[in-house]
């Protein structure tokens, strides 16, 4: 048995968890909504924290399954080598065509706020500069926690 949140419980099935979805606590009134965000906020902190400390100690035991992996409570929890990236910081040739690409979007930038004015932007040679594509933020919640 595993003790989760204080309850003890036979597998981790979260759905199967005799705790009322905080959705329907939300909605029904019984939480604070600006309470249950901070709550998931912490939730989601800890859950990041707690899986950075136990995915070495998780790849290790997975070396004791074969390559398909282990069955556990419905889920298939099998090892997988994430992607490389490629590095061209060192080259020039590459450093110096991204920064020129970062002056002509500064360039287009311009002049999507010079047509909110209503105004033309030209370049050196007179031609017109298209005015870059926004798409305007939606509303989210920052949550900053106030020093004690």
């Amino acid at each position: 048995m595993v003790n989760l949140l204080g309850l003890k419980i036979k597998n981790m099935d979260i759905s199967k968890l005799p705790l009322k979805d905080i959705y329907d606590l939300v909605k029904e009134g019984e939480i604070d909504p600006l309470k249950a965000v901070i709550v998931l906020k912490e939730i989601e902190k800890k859950a990041k924290e707690y899986k950075s400390k136990i995915t070495d100690i998780a790849l290790e035991e997975l070396d004791n399954y074969p390559k398909i992996g282990a069955i556990i409570d419905g889920y298939n929890v099998k090892t997988k080598k994430s992607p490389g990236r490629w590095d061209f910081k060192h080259i020039p040739e590459i450093y110096e065509l991204e920064e020129k690409i970062k002056e002509v979007k500064e360039k287009h930038k311009g002049a999507y706020h010079q047509m909110l004015q209503n105004l033309t932007t030209l370049g050196d040679g007179g031609e017109v500069i298209i005015p870059a594509n926004f798409k305007q933020g939606k509303d989210i919640i920052i949550i900053t926690k106030e020093n004690d």
